[in-house]
């Protein structure tokens, strides 16, 4: 991922826990899983929008 190691991801966590503090950490991985998701959705819809575009484009030129 990105070309971060394990051992990197560790260091970035540990960063982060101390300067959010291990209260506030579990709410922004909520949010970033949130919004990771949120994005993966509209990747999707955006993808079958251009390929549904695309296939009208077709049938149009077959007539």
């Amino acid at each position: 991922m990105f070309g971060v190691g394990p051992q990197e991801m560790v260091i970035i966590g540990l960063i982060f826990l101390v300067i959010f503090g291990p209260s506030s950490l579990p709410k922004m991985a909520k949010d970033v899983g949130r919004f990771v998701s949120e994005a993966r959705r509209a990747i999707d819809d955006f993808k079958e929008e251009i390929t549904a575009a695309g296939d009208d484009e077709d049938e149009e030129d077959k007539k």
